[in-house]
């Protein structure tokens, strides 16, 4: 046999075996991709819970954080929340003093919700069922007793920790308005109708909601004149064009503030971009503060005049507003009314001079500090977020304004106040030029006469 006969043997022998560890590989990869198919558990429809994705975390990570109680399982057991722990437990204490269900009955209630709450959670929570059960009811049953001290629903106790101190309160309220602090709220709805109720609030979804509201309506900006029943309804209303409920306390208030009339579904060009609140008063519109009883996104746009309700900033807004947009952002709906609303006041504030016209329209009132607070926050809020293009709310509005500034009239006026009206002094030069000039035309007018 040659040299080359031996060659092609050999050559032979290492494809085989070559082919033979390819094919175990391969066998290999496919038994273990079928086990992970065999093990992947279906996504759930009822998800509404969500951590915040790490883009929207990176200006503010402490907006999304709890600062004194951890509700449900994302944030449960931190360090800085274990202090609340002994308080939910005296809130369960008074809970039970007051329900027509023992403890056991309590536990038993909420165990047969375990599937459909954890369900509602993004992620797979590493809990036994026991802890699970455990930390919804102390988490619920303080939620509700936390809600019926401030409604005046029942006695608050000389040692009561959260009502006697108000920092606490404010905090604990503020901790309930963040997307990765909730409990489902059908839960919420479940333990308070343990309690014994008057013959009024024996509908107790919609007695709870109400509750819920009259706790949040600060958050809300709702004029105390304002009936919170009459806020019930249009809550129906909105949640009618959904799917009928409320999910927790972050979609409550983004139900609440919804405006009070939905866009029409249209595309929306984002190359088209407003001037500054500055720069549209120089252009003509005029901006004026919208009815007291409007939503804070109801702005309306006719006839070169802009109206928009007004808007109390305070310190828990920038939380707020950011909690807001990322549940937005994480969860699926026709619209993203505080995302569009944020990008629109994003498009009007750009300068102090923008904050301080909105201040003297009475728009804006703000305890931030100064209009330079005013100004970073609206400009730095979408940072990571993404806005829905078929279905911006404020498009109508883009588009009356570009076709008011784009008139050739209303271009001259803008341009005639920027350059020679900015300022009374530039004003009056330019007044004392005018004059000048008709004199000077009037002189040489009678000059010519008096030459004939």
């Amino acid at each position: 046999m040659s040299f080359q006969d031996n060659n092609s043997g050999a050559s032979v022998k290492e494809g085989i075996a070559s082919h033979e560890m390819l094919t175990k590989s391969s066998n290999e990869v496919v038994t273990s991709l079928e086990g992970m198919l065999k093990n992947l558990t279906p996504l759930s429809t009822t998800c509404c819970i969500y951590r915040v994705p790490q883009k929207l975390q990176k200006k503010n990570r402490e907006a999304y954080t709890p600062r004194v109680v951890s509700i449900g399982p994302l944030h449960h057991g931190e360090g800085p929340l274990v202090a609340m722990e002994e308080h939910k437990l005296r809130y369960l204490q008074n809970f039970l003093s007051k329900s027509r269900k023992t403890l056991a009955d309590c536990v038993e209630i909420i165990s047969r919700e375990e599937k459909r709450a954890r369900d509602c959670y993004m992620e797979s929570i590493n809990m036994s069922s026991k802890e699970f059960v455990k930390m919804i009811l102390l988490d619920g049953c303080f939620i509700v007793e936390v809600i019926l001290g401030f409604s005046n629903c029942h006695t608050i106790k000389p040692d009561d920790r959260v009502y006697n101190k108000p920092w606490l309160l404010f905090d604990v309220r503020r901790d309930m308005t963040l997307l990765e602090n909730q409990l489902p709220f059908f839960l919420l709805v479940t333990l308070y109708s343990l309690l014994p109720l008057p013959p009024e609030h024996q509908n107790h979804c919609y007695s709870f909601l109400l509750l819920s509201v009259e706790f949040f309506k600060d958050y809300l900006q709702i004029p105390e004149a304002k009936c919170s029943r009459d806020i019930m309804i249009e809550i129906e209303k909105k949640t009618s064009n959904t799917d009928g409920e409320v999910k927790h306390f972050v979609d409550l208030l983004v139900v609440c503030l919804q405006p009070s009339s939905p866009s029409p579904v249209e595309a929306f060009d984002f190359k088209l971009v407003i001037p500054t609140a500055t720069q549209l008063r120089e252009g003509g519109v005029r901006f004026q503060l919208h009815a007291q009883d409007k939503p804070l996104l109801d702005i309306e746009y006719s006839d070169g005049v802009l109206r928009i309700p007004s808007l109390i900033l305070q310190e828990k807004c920038e939380s707020l507003f950011r909690n807001l947009i990322a549940f937005e952002q994480c969860h699926s709906r026709a619209h993203a009314y505080i995302t569009d609303y944020i990008y629109l006041m994003d498009h009007l504030i750009n300068t102090t001079n923008d904050v301080n016209l909105l201040v003297r329209k009475r728009i804006i009132s703000s305890h931030l500090g100064d209009s330079n607070a005013v100004k970073n926050l609206f400009n730095r809020l979408l940072i990571g977020a993404e806005l829905w293009r078929d279905t911006f709310h404020f498009s109508g509005i883009y588009v009356e304004l570009s076709e008011y500034l784009a008139s050739p009239w209303n271009s001259w006026r803008a341009t005639l106040r920027h350059d020679y009206f900015c300022s009374l002094w530039r004003g009056a030069s330019t007044i004392a030029a005018v004059i000048l000039l008709l004199l000077t035309l009037l002189q040489t007018i009678f000059s010519a006469m008096s030459l004939k």
